[in-house]
């Protein structure tokens, strides 16, 4: 079964694992398939999602050097055609005209053959771009009839009135939306809760969020994360922190702990909105730890959905 269908099934399980394009200097993209080989013999996975990484003004400075790295359709297919497994390419949509988009868009389904996409918007409301909306995007294709993709979007639980934004998407074609990496279940739950409201008074039936979790084993980690716009509490902070020895472990406690908070939150109000699961290594260095806590976060999350009533 395809992720297209995966994902439009409820109690299906749908897993991703969040890998970038390798550097450009690390030579040929073959070389880097058996990264994804080793994590494919280890767990079991429904799609590689491939982000795009802009350095921009409104961030600020970057806490790690930023890399030249292949083009994320290219890694896309390559993982397909090799080793098997779907990619989901992140394509940020507001940095050229819509019609200049659309080509680059036809060419990435026809060409590259990728057929699943997260479009991303800009990092600032206050920036002029010369691209298309989120909203604009979404809408464009899916009235396209030379483009058939599976429409994705991103989901900042601590953004005002995101589940009216959620919403938005889904009129306009988005089917899934993947999460900021979370360390807290305060404000997923509230926009959860939010967004089954929306959807009950629209009469629409939710779409997929993937929650996304990240380890870290160094305070670099953390500074990287909160550049990208991930929330972190203090007392998650300091509690990361403490013993640097253990960071990683603790990491992968808060993150079972926030997962569990969440689906036991579905269950007990019978919200009805369909969870799947996205995990990175936000360093290359972090592989093997994040690939342990796909594992560890993938037994819990297929154990909701084979015993949950609420689907």
């Amino acid at each position: 079964m395809r992720i297209k269908d995966k994902i439009k099934r409820p109690r299906r399980p749908v897993v991703a694992y969040e890998i970038l394009p390798p550097r450009e200097k690390d030579g040929t993209l073959n070389s880097y398939a058996a990264k994804i080989s080793s994590l494919l013999s280890q767990t079991h996975i429904d799609a590689i999602n491939i982000p795009e990484v802009r350095d921009e003004a409104a961030r600020g400075e970057r806490p790690v050097k930023n890399q030249l790295r292949a083009e994320p359709r290219e890694f896309g297919r390559l993982l397909q055609d090799i080793v098997g497994v779907e990619a989901i390419v992140n394509r940020v949509v507001v940095h050229q005209k819509l019609n200049e988009e659309l080509k680059w868009l036809e060419e990435t389904n026809k060409k590259y053959e990728i057929e699943n996409l997260i479009i991303v918007g800009g990092e600032s409301r206050s920036i002029d771009y010369p691209g298309p909306s989120v909203n604009e995007a979404l809408a464009a294709i899916k009235k396209n009839e030379n483009i058939n993709l599976l429409c994705g979007g991103i989901s900042i639980p601590s953004r005002e009135e995101e589940s009216l934004k959620l919403v938005e998407k889904s009129e306009n074609g988005c089917e899934f939306f993947t999460t900021q990496v979370l360390y807290d279940s305060s404000k997923i739950i509230k926009m959860i809760s939010h967004y089954q409201k929306r959807c009950d008074e629209k009469k629409t039936f939710p779409r997929r969020l993937l929650l996304s979790f990240a380890p870290v084993s160094s305070e670099k980690n953390i500074k990287f994360l909160k550049w990208l716009g991930v929330e972190i509490p203090v007392e998650i902070e300091k509690l990361l922190i403490e013993d640097l020895s253990k960071m990683t472990e603790k990491s992968m406690e808060i993150a079972v702990n926030v997962l569990q908070e969440t689906l036991n939150h579905l269950n007990e109000n019978n919200i009805i909105v369909p969870i799947g699961l996205n995990v990175e290594h936000i360093m290359s260095y972090n592989f093997q730890a994040s690939i342990e806590m796909l594992q560890e976060l993938s037994r819990i999350y297929r154990e909701f959905c084979i015993k949950t009533e609420i689907y």
